[in-house]
């Protein structure tokens, strides 16, 4: 039996990712690997890369990054997201603190899941073949793809999460 690939584990875990979200909870990667049938303790490395492709749509999106507050490590240690791909590590880890506190501040709707959902299962398939689907390949559209402005696709998602914590900022004050 051929292994799953992230898009296809992200396809899955979605859902159940979604339903937290909603609710509020954060849970570490082992929850959502049970959730899908999967063993926490051999498993969640692969939940990892889904969250991680859950995340490019996400930006894509120009949803917060949903991962980055919603998932933790059981051990509750640094993921090291970003860190490992040259292009992520120069283009959007020095955003993480704006991408973490958009996610934690964001009241997210069922609508920005279904725009993901559809992402992955309609979207990417059609446009991509399937061995340029891993979670770097699509934070590499996210970061180098321009849009008809002349901006970057990822250039456009951090303006919006500038606005919506903008916006989190003046409705505190008030």
């Amino acid at each position: 039996m051929a292994r799953a690939s992230a898009r296809e584990i992200a396809v899955e875990v979605l859902p159940h990712f979604a339903k937290s979200v909603l609710a509020g909870d954060v849970h570490s990667y082992g929850f959502y690997a049970k959730a899908i049938g999967r063993d926490p303790a051999k498993e969640s490395m692969v939940i990892g890369k889904a969250m991680h492709m859950i995340g490019a749509l996400c930006a894509f999106t120009a949803v917060p990054v949903a991962p980055l507050y919603f998932v933790e490590r059981a051990d509750a240690e640094w993921r090291g997201v970003f860190e490992s791909d040259a292009a992520e590590r120069i283009h959007v880890l020095p955003h993480c603190d704006l991408l973490y506190v958009t996610a934690r501040e964001f009241k997210y709707s069922r609508p920005d899941f279904e725009r993901m959902e559809k992402g992955l299962k309609e979207v990417l398939p059609k446009h991509f073949s399937p061995n340029a689907l891993s979670p770097h390949k699509i934070w590499h559209m996210v970061i180098y793809t321009k849009l008809k402005d002349g901006t970057t696709v990822l250039e456009r998602a951090l303006a919006r999460y500038r606005e919506i914590l903008e916006q989190a900022r003046v409705a505190k004050r008030k």
